[in-house]
């Protein structure tokens, strides 16, 4: 493996996934904390809008609404601040009132249960948004604490409807902002000790879990390098068979390290020798194929290739799409090579022959199918142009018998060539068995550049 920064990646990706989960602990510790305010301001508010609803409720709306300062004292108008000082008494309130509206923003005091400082009949109160919206028969709290004579407060207001669903009155409650205040710190800082503690049992588990993923890490760190060393040896192994490089060519090319060998991560490193493998078992791929195809003494197609070829001839003629000529070669004189002069010169005088046919044409055309024969299968042929590759592979064969370091046995060749006739043949074999015949007559006259015998 090529040397990694110190800050590598089991590190590098630990503490990426550690502050993630620490990050998504502190959000969603704000989120409730923020959410949890939300909803301790809405218990509250409610609880608010609760009591003014009860004491507005306790109110007769017919009675209250008809009130003037004439009434003031009178055991009805008693009767009706008896009942609201109830809740003054009993209820964590500062203040609570009945009011009237007296113009379009404008409301005046009915009752006011305070003993030290009530509001005198008539007298005109503070206006708020939630003030306004009462006076519309809808019960509201007011947003943000206001200030007046009596001092800080929210208020709540809730209407007194009459027997004609109009509203005759208002219920007022007082609550001290100083009160208010506290009882959502309370609840807030409840939620927020909760919060925190989530953040740090998070955290605690975020540091369980990231050691563990390094322990993970570190050990596929090392199982990662183990594999890159078995890529090294496997990748050697391969490209030292002999023969291996030469049959393919050059190496395909595949992306290299950096200039300075330096990697940033062992996943790079292993990477880089993954790919580089890829592409070296592919070319060996190709060379097995190469080799279980190949006749390994003339580097033409084997017998292996030859049955391919005829399955997808047989199916082209299935198909109705056949169109080919298949040559038939035998040599004539290789056992008299082999037996006056050795196998060295036969293997040579067979070499020569495959020479000259895959020359004539084409090695993937050309296939060794026995000691000393051989076939040509070529394809969408004209008898005019077998014919010049017929006298293609005779003027070969002169050739490589007049070269100076000719095997001591000369190269003597026997052809006899068949064409595909559709509708009539059935199969490839049927083809090959006219060539044969016309082989064995070329064969019987003993002539080697008589022109190639066919059978029709």
């Amino acid at each position: 493996m090529k040397k990694h920064r110190s800050f590598g990646f089991t590190t590098r990706y630990v503490v990426i996934v550690g502050v993630l989960l620490f990050a998504a602990n502190v959000i969603l510790g704000l989120v409730m904390m923020h959410q949890s305010e939300t909803v301790m301001q809405t218990m509250i508010r409610k609880n608010m809008l609760d009591l003014s609803n009860t004491a507005a409720a306790l109110l007769d709306g017919d009675k209250v609404g008809a009130f003037t300062e004439a009434d003031v004292g009178s055991p009805a108008y008693r009767e009706a601040l008896r009942e609201l000082s109830v809740f003054q008494n009993n209820a964590d309130i500062e203040f609570i009132y009945a009011v009237r509206q007296a113009g379009e923003e404008r409301f005046v005091f009915i009752l006011d249960a305070d003993p030290v400082d009530p509001g005198a009949f008539g007298e005109e109160i503070l206006v708020t948004p939630a003030l306004i919206q009462a006076g519309k028969g809808v019960a509201t709290v007011d947003d943000s604490p206001a200030q007046d004579r009596w001092g800080n407060f929210y208020s709540t207001y809730s209407p007194v409807f009459d027997s004609n669903h109009k509203v005759a009155a208002i219920v007022g409650i007082d609550f001290s902002a100083e009160w208010y205040e506290k009882e959502l710190r309370s609840h807030t800082l409840s939620v927020s000790v909760v919060s925190i503690l989530s953040v740090l049992f998070g955290a605690f588990v975020m540091v369980l879990i990231t050691g563990k993923l390094r322990q993970k890490f570190l050990a596929l760190d090392r199982e990662l390098s183990a594999l890159a060393g078995n890529v090294d040896e496997l990748t050697e192994e391969i490209t030292s068979n002999p023969g291996y490089k030469e049959s393919l060519g050059p190496a395909p090319q595949v992306p290299e390290l950096k200039e300075d060998g330096e990697v940033s991560d062992e996943l790079e490193a292993l990477g880089i020798k993954i790919r580089s493998m890829q592409a070296e078992l592919g070319r060996y791929l190709r060379y097995m194929h190469s080799q279980a195809f190949t006749d390994s003494l003339t580097r033409v197609g084997n017998t292996n290739a030859y049955q391919e070829e005829i399955r997808a001839l047989n199916e082209q003629i299935k198909n109705g799409k056949a169109d080919f000529c298949t040559v038939a070669f035998d040599l004539d004189n290789l056992k008299f090579a082999n037996d006056e002069y050795g196998h060295a010169c036969g293997d040579r005088v067979i070499r020569g022959a495959a020479w000259a046919i895959s020359g004539a044409f084409g090695k993937d055309r050309t296939f060794r199918i026995g000691g000393d024969e051989f076939v040509a299968i070529p394809l969408g042929i004209s008898e005019e142009e077998l014919e010049e590759k017929c006298r293609k592979v005779r003027d070969s064969i002169a050739a490589f018998n007049a070269r100076p370091n000719r095997p001591e046995a000369e190269l003597a060749l026997s052809m006899g060539a068949a064409f595909y006739r559709p509708g009539v043949d059935r199969n490839f074999r049927e083809v090959f068995l006219r060539a044969d015949e016309a082989l064995y007559e070329n064969k019987g006259e003993h002539h080697r550049r008589m022109p190639v015998q066919r059978v029709r």
